[in-house]
C-alpha cells in the first residue's frame, strides 16, 4: 500500500468530531428556541379564530332562538323531528338544569331574577325556551377539539349521554374557552383550572356569576398557555373576542 493510500484511509480525529458536535449543539440551542415561538405563534393564530367562531356561533344561536346558551351547546344537533326520538349529541341529551342567557335583558336583573334567567327546564313555560329545545336549529359549530371526560374514545355512539354533556370545547393547549358576562365569568365554577373539575355540570352550566368580572361585554376567552386567568391587567397571554349586545348602553351595540 502507498503512503498516499494509508493516508487517505485515515478516520475522523476526535478534534474534529468535537468540533462537530459543538456546532450542532449551538445550531440545536438557537434552532430549538425558535420553533419554540414559531409553535406558540401558531396556538395563538389559531385561539384567535377560534373564539371568533364560538362569538359569531353564540350570535347565531342568538338571532335564531333569543339566546346564549353555554359553549359546549354549540356542536348539538336537532331532534329527529321524523321519528321524535333523541340521538346522542342531541340537544335534549342536555342536563335540564342548563342555564340560558337572554342577550336582551340586563345581566344582573337576570342574576337578580327580574325577570330570572331562564333553564331548559323552562320549555313548557317560556315559549322561546320551548322553541329553542324542540326546534334547535343547530350545530352552530363544529370543534376539532374537545374534552369528555375519561372516556378513551370520541366515537360519539360509545359515549354515555352523561359523557356527551361534557363536550367541553378546548383551545390549542388542551384547556376549555370560557364565557364571559359584562359582569363576570359564565358557569358556576367556570375559573377552575384542573381538567379533572370539567367532569361537573356546574363547570359551564351557563349560570352568571360576578367572579373575575374584568370585562364590560360579552367574550370568549382562552386562559393561554399558562391556564391562568389575567384578571384586568390584559398583559397576560389570554386571548379573548368581544360579542354581543350591550343592554347597559343607551345605544346597543353589536361586537
Amino acid at each position: 500500500m502507498r503512503r498516499s493510500d494509508r493516508h487517505e484511509a485515515k478516520g475522523v480525529t476526535l478534534t474534529e468530531l468535537l468540533v462537530v458536535l459543538a456546532i450542532i449543539g449551538l445550531l440545536a440551542t438557537i434552532a430549538i428556541p425558535v420553533y419554540v415561538q414559531r409553535t406558540e405563534e401558531a396556538r395563538v393564530r389559531t385561539t384567535q379564530q377560534e373564539v371568533r367562531e364560538i362569538a359569531k356561533a353564540e350570535e347565531m344561536v342568538a338571532l335564531n332562538h333569543g339566546f346564549f346558551v353555554p359553549i359546549q351547546v354549540l356542536d348539538d344537533i336537532a331532534v329527529d323531528l321524523t321519528s321524535r326520538t333523541t340521538r346522542t349529541d342531541d340537544l335534549q341529551n342536555e342536563t335540564d338544569t342548563l342555564y340560558l342567557i337572554d342577550p336582551f335583558v340586563n345581566v344582573q336583573d337576570q342574576m337578580a331574577g327580574s325577570p330570572p334567567q331562564p333553564t331548559l327546564q323552562d320549555r313548557d313555560t317560556n315559549p322561546r325556551v320551548h322553541k329553542l329545545y324542540y326546534f334547535w336549529q343547530g350545530p352552530f359549530l363544529n370543534p376539532t377539539r374537545v374534552h369528555i371526560g375519561d372516556e378513551t374514545s370520541a366515537e360519539p355512539q360509545r359515549l354515555s349521554e352523561d359523557l356527551i354533556r361534557r363536550d367541553h370545547v378546548l383551545d390549542p393547549w388542551g384547556q376549555p374557552y370560557r364565557m364571559y358576562s359584562p359582569v363576570g365569568i359564565v358557569g358556576s365554577s367556570a375559573g377552575a383550572t384542573n381538567l379533572g373539575s370539567f367532569n361537573t355540570a356546574s363547570f359551564s352550566n351557563g349560570r352568571l356569576t360576578t367572579s373575575d368580572d374584568r370585562f364590560d361585554r360579552f367574550a370568549i376567552v382562552s386562559f393561554g398557555r399558562d391556564n391562568l386567568s389575567d384578571g384586568v391587567s390584559f398583559t397576560g397571554d389570554d386571548v379573548f373576542y368581544y360579542f354581543g349586545i350591550v343592554a347597559t348602553e343607551s345605544m346597543f351595540r353589536i361586537f
